[in-house]
């Protein structure tokens, strides 16, 4: 049996050891467009703040491709699918077979179209080569704008903030993490940020991104923004969200919406096809609806199932949550679930114990299906068992309500 895996990430890297788990014998290979072995994209905005080296990054030893037999070839970008005669072609003009194939390329991020975007010292923050990159630019002293006001983009600012640099957040809503927290919790992690000196301008977005002619090379050293305001920055940041890496799939006939539709078992539309990963729109374990729940344990669990399905292991894959976590200055942020749900179906519960801390639990009938917490986070694995589990809580839901999980507190 020939397993042939495009993406060396967490979904790629799981289902290859999945796969040599259940199949001793099977030829097992992964293609990368990366040059180094698997690595935590999720911890590159830790590497931004200098404490973390290269080999710190690695999620698996550097023996791990031979003690496990799996081929690894990197540097190569996928351009195309023949199902018919079950090939994969790279940009390096080589020809990969395959008895079963997991697509687990990941997403980019998403650039957008605006003058001077192309400049050195623009970025987006999605490898460690993003973060390598930009730590070339990086110095105290120096000024950084980040475009954007989601986790990626916070957590980028924060390190870069570490690292010694002044940091402005453009944020093109009215509050920062739109996407998971509310108002509530936005506010006290957003007081938090400011009192500590990252400078966040709302409503604010960039049109232009000015630079200047070195060497025959142009160089980033400011931004234009909507409201006419310009700020000086030898960093831009992009962190606009991502796109899933489809378009080498383009002719495959494999089924596309926003990313790579799969089924219960990781499977395409395409038989011995499978994709996992920030790539691939599965099932939501809260809603039932096909979604991209793009954070690396999701990816570590898609890439198991779909490890074990190639393998002929038959696995359901149960479905992904939303959820994301992130510490700044002490203070820690966690969300999962359905974290802005609201209306006449959920009920809505938000605990102001003083200080920093917050809670808000959204409940659908006797179930919790989402959280969000500010401030000692030690209980949150306790309800994400309880929305993942999706039993009915009982007289549990009335001691959430007030604040306890049985005789413990929630904060």
């Amino acid at each position: 049996m020939r397993y042939l895996i495009i993406g060396n990430s967490a979904a790629g890297v799981f289902a290859a050891e999945t796969i040599r788990g259940v199949d001793k014998a099977g030829r097992i290979e992964i293609i990368s467009d990366e040059k180094y072995p698997a690595y935590a994209r999720c911890m590159t905005s830790y590497y931004l703040e200098g404490n973390i080296s290269d080999e710190q990054m690695l999620i698996r030893s550097a023996d791990f491709y031979v003690q496990n037999r799996i081929f690894l070839t990197t540097g190569q970008k996928v351009t195309s699918i023949d199902t018919a005669k079950r090939e994969v072609h790279t940009d390096k003009e080589h020809l990969y077979k395959y008895d079963r194939l997991l697509i687990a390329t990941g997403a980019s991020p998403s650039i957008p179209d605006i003058p001077g975007v192309g400049m050195k010292g623009v970025f987006g923050l999605r490898t460690l080569e993003d973060a390598k990159g930009i730590t070339a630019f990086t110095g105290k002293g120096k000024q950084a704008v980040v475009v954007g006001g989601g986790f990626v983009s916070l957590k980028a600012a924060y390190a870069l903030m570490k690292a010694g640099l002044t940091v402005t957040c453009l944020v093109s809503s009215g509050q920062i993490l739109s996407q998971m927290l509310d108002s509530e919790a936005a506010g006290i992690l957003g007081d938090v940020l400011i009192r500590n000196g990252l400078n966040v301008k709302f409503y604010s977005d960039v049109v232009e991104i000015i630079g200047k002619d070195i060497n025959g090379e142009t160089f980033a050293q400011g931004v234009r923004l909507t409201t006419g305001e310009t700020i000086p920055a030898e960093v831009v940041i992009i962190g606009k969200g991502v796109t899933p890496n489809t378009g080498f799939l383009s002719g495959s006939g494999i089924a596309l919406d926003r990313g790579i539709l799969v089924n219960e078992y990781l499977a395409t539309n395409i038989p011995d096809i499978y994709a996992a990963g920030d790539v691939a729109q599965a099932a939501d374990v809260l809603t039932g609806e096909k979604r991209i729940n793009a954070i690396w344990p999701n990816a570590a669990e898609q890439g198991i199932a779909a490890g074990r399905n190639m393998a002929g292991a038959p696995t359901v894959y149960e479905g992904s949550m939303g959820m994301n976590s992130a510490d700044f200055f002490g203070l820690s942020t966690i969300a999962a679930g359905l974290t802005r749900a609201e209306g006449e179906n959920y009920e809505v519960v938000k605990l102001f114990p003083g200080g920093n801390l917050y809670r808000r639990l959204i409940f659908k009938g006797d179930r919790l299906v989402g959280y969000i917490m500010v401030g000692n986070t030690v209980r949150a694995g306790v309800l994400t068992s309880l929305i993942k589990e999706g039993v009915p809580l009982g007289k549990t839901k009335n001691d959430l309500k007030q604040g306890r999980i049985g005789q413990r507190i929630l904060w």
